[in-house]
């Protein structure tokens, strides 16, 4: 849960001046993906593209920085899935893997959607680092 409600150093972010965005830094995980659940539940008629844009970059950049760090942080739900992290997580001093419970199977869509661009970009610099690791050792 720490790396979950940590808050990152991450730059003012760009939003409209709607009442719903009033206060947000959107430097935390988990305020990231309530604010893209938010986005689909507002009743009036509004573009909120720009905004998720910029919440997917965050969440990214989020991704990078733990990665950087030496720490592959993954959001995860599904049944069970809270008894399966468990397991993961016992393996993080040899895998630097580490699991977060999000929720049952069905996650409402905003979290899906950061949890989908958020893990795959864990992936990504996972994978980035352990082929450059290879390339030294080479």
């Amino acid at each position: 849960m720490e790396i979950y409600n940590r808050r990152f150093e991450l730059s003012e972010p760009v939003l409209p001046d709607y009442p719903i965005f009033k206060g947000l830094e959107l430097n935390a995980i988990w305020e990231c993906l309530i604010t893209l659940e938010i986005t689909h539940h507002v009743k009036e008629n509004i573009d909120f593209t720009a905004v998720r844009t910029q919440i997917f970059d965050r969440l990214k950049q989020m991704a990078t920085i733990l990665g950087n760090e030496g720490t592959f942080f993954y959001l995860e739900n599904g049944y069970d899935s809270y008894n399966c992290i468990q397991e993961k997580n016992k393996d993080y001093l040899k895998t630097k893997e580490l699991y977060q419970y999000i929720g049952e199977c069905s996650l409402p869509t905003g979290y899906r959607e950061g949890m989908e661009v958020f893990n795959k970009a864990t992936r990504e610099i996972q994978n980035k680092l352990a082929y450059q690791r290879i390339k030294k050792e080479k």
